[in-house]
């Protein structure tokens, strides 16, 4: 997006400009891994790691992963390493789009292309505004209503970013997703840092947005907001903003409006009593790929809502001037079949026909007529589609665990120290016989130019049920101690000098203060 501000527009576009230079080449190369598997199997996600899977010996310049339920998405984007000539448009192999088996029998399909970057999406990373709209506090477990009612909440939430006068594109969305862990506001007797509070659930219906501002305007974020507090007000949601007085980190979160679950609930009936019963059993994992441009996933998301397609999850980034749209579209019961595993890359307006012929909940005649894709901000996009595929929707109990850390990047890429995020997670599943499992929800990691690897991670970890409630926060403390030490010894004894890791580990994101930012 081209900002209103000058001065915040010649920066960015100098560090576009520079990195083009330093590759020789305004392309972007990227891959995209979806993961999972049909009803007879339960996958477990596979590693993290900052080398595509198309390029084992280099590292991508960002790395973006999500799995929410033993099903979902890794992004990998990097620059090429010998120049070469720019392809319009979005260019996609599918040599790769066959399923493919790694040694523990994981099924996974891989997509790999390349793009040309956009000069025009620019912002200013430090000057940005987080938003949180939650619809539910208990654990994850959407059933076909509320998968429609995501999908029409995640369109209102982008559908605001880009509303504005006639001179005015909008805002860009930088990043959202669902679910993620909503936040209560702590009893009054806890102190402003946190303590006392309770550990939050790891995964619940809501969605969290962060969008690029242009601090010369502040109206902006206040018509930003009054938009999403009137779509709050709708359909009984919470609304949380990212406290931004003097001395606040990421992680702290100012309440806006509080959530009329009964208001929720009647919402869902009045508008969707027709959808099927019943916890999805099946989706498609879909990804959007094209240049990151104001108004693009807004245009995706009102296709959605005019088809009746629901979302379970979703996780929306932008990458080197890249937008990937990450989503989890349950398949409806009458449109089962027992078929396998496969996957498709199909241009967006053919890409979104067949998605609401395989996954639609409706018949399509019985849909309202979406908006020609062509004419959209969206209308060179990709879809990429591999399905069916089974999700583990169980809404356990889990805690969220958040990493932050940043350390150097080893110039061989083949001799790179282990990944940090699978280190903490290994390290935490081994710390204590009361830990039964647990997984990477999130991750985002960034190579920068002076050669550090900066990440940041959400990891889920589940308790023996045994544990007193109120006994969990102590045990989530001593956990994260103990294995925050032992990565951090593993690491010095791979030869990471001790001096230059910055690592945090902690059971309360606002701990983390802001070592290892990537957003």
């Amino acid at each position: 997006m081209t900002m209103l501000s000058t001065t915040r527009q010649h920066p960015a576009l100098a560090s576009v400009a520079a990195r083009a230079a330093s590759a020789g080449s305004p392309t972007v190369l990227f891959n995209v891994t979806h993961f999972g598997a049909g009803p007879e199997a339960t996958p477990l996600a596979p590693p993290t790691d900052i080398a595509p899977p198309s390029e084992h010996d280099h590292v991508a310049t960002e790395t973006l992963a999500f799995h929410p339920a033993d099903a979902g998405f890794q992004v990998h984007t990097w620059a090429p390493q010998t120049p070469s000539k720019p392809v319009e448009g979005v260019s996609i192999s599918r040599i790769a789009v066959s399923p493919q088996v790694d040694e523990r029998g994981l099924s996974y399909h891989l997509y790999r292309g390349s793009m040309v970057i956009n000069p025009n999406f620019l912002y200013d990373p430090a000057h940005s505004s987080e938003i949180l709209v939650t619809l539910g506090h208990d654990p994850w477990r959407p059933d076909f209503a509320d998968s429609l009612m995501i999908a029409r909440v995640y369109h209102g939430m982008t559908s605001a970013a880009v509303a504005g006068s006639a001179d005015d594109e909008g805002v860009p969305v930088l990043f959202l997703q669902s679910p993620v862990a909503p936040f209560r506001d702590p009893s009054p007797k806890f102190r402003g840092d946190g303590s006392g509070e309770l550990p939050r659930v790891a995964s619940g219906m809501a969605l969290r947005m962060l969008v690029g501002l242009d601090s010369s305007d502040p109206r902006k974020r206040i018509a930003l907001l009054s938009r999403i507090a009137d779509l709050a007000h709708e359909y009984g949601l919470g609304l949380q903003a990212a406290d931004r007085r003097f001395g606040r980190v990421r992680g702290e979160w100012w309440s806006v409006i509080s959530p009329d679950f009964d208001k929720y609930k009647r919402r869902k009936e009045e508008l969707f009593d027709w959808a099927p019963p019943g916890v999805p059993e099946a989706v498609q994992l879909v990804t959007f790929v094209g240049p990151a441009r104001v108004g693009s996933s807004a245009a995706i998301t009102a296709d959605f809502v005019a088809r009746n397609m629901g979302i379970l999850a979703v996780s929306e980034a932008s990458l080197q001037e890249m937008a990937f749209l990450n989503v989890m579209v349950p398949i409806a019961p009458a449109r089962m079949k027992d078929t396998p595993t496969a996957g498709t890359c199909l241009p967006i307006e053919a890409g979104l026909g067949q998605l609401a012929r395989d996954c639609g909940l409706t018949r399509r005649q019985e849909a309202s007529k979406p908006v020609p894709i062509g004419r959209t901000a969206a209308t060179d996009y990709q879809v990429l589609s591999t399905g069916p595929v089974a999700p583990r929707i169980a809404g356990a109990d889990e805690y969220p665990v958040w990493l932050s850390w940043a350390i150097p990047l080893e110039p061989d890429a083949a001799a790179r120290p282990p990944d940090v995020a699978q280190l903490a997670l290994a390290q935490l599943c081994a710390a204590d016989d009361r830990v039964t499992g647990g997984r990477i929800d999130y991750y985002r990691v960034r190579v920068t130019p002076d050669g550090r690897v900066k990440g940041r991670a959400k990891i889920v970890v589940s308790l023996v049920p045994s544990i007193a409630r109120t006994s969990i926060p102590g045990k989530l403390s001593e956990l994260c101690g103990w294995a925050q030490r032992e990565v951090m010894a593993t690491l010095v004894r791979d030869h990471v000098p001790q001096r230059s890791i910055l690592l945090r580990l902690a059971w309360r994101e606002r701990w983390l203060g802001r070592v290892g930012t990537v957003m």
